[in-house]
């Protein structure tokens, strides 16, 4: 049954915090720009798309990855699903956020853009899929105890 939208926004809540905090510092790392001053306009444009991602059907689309290639309830099936997952996440991520780096606080061009975008993906990609291995488990099961689901 598919998580309510109450449901959905709590849990997103929970679970993007220390994703947007770990991409964000990684993000900015990798910039050369890890200062409060970006940190802090960065955090929120991450805190705000990760929470609107959680609403598309991404966990669904891992799930069902993740159901042809290995048993329900295993660590195999949460590290497949959570591979998937993590990939809508940091791509989507990654695209915007280092058009905000590059194009509205840093002035650069569309090569210095398209050279972050790669760069980026995988210090970004393998931070997130750890986060949503060890941080779903409490997230769900917080976001259910405060919707009472």
């Amino acid at each position: 049954m598919p998580k309510s939208k109450k449901l959905t926004a709590v849990y997103a809540l929970i679970m993007d915090l220390p994703l947007s905090i770990v991409v964000t510092i990684v993000a900015l790392a990798l910039g050369g720009n890890l200062s409060m001053e970006r940190f802090i306009p960065s955090f929120c444009l991450a805190y705000v798309l990760t929470f609107f991602i959680n609403f598309l059907p991404v966990g669904m689309i891992g799930f069902k990855f993740a159901s042809k290639h290995a048993e329900d309830n295993t660590f195999k099936f949460g590290l497949l699903a959570n591979m998937i997952i993590a990939l809508f996440f940091v791509v989507i991520l990654d695209l915007v956020m280092t058009a905000f780096g590059v194009f509205v606080a840093g002035l650069g061009t569309m090569s210095e853009y398209l050279f972050a975008v790669v760069a980026g993906f995988i210090p970004c990609y393998i931070p997130t899929l750890i986060i949503a291995m060890v941080w779903y488990p409490v997230a769900d099961k917080a976001s259910r105890a405060i919707c009472h689901e």
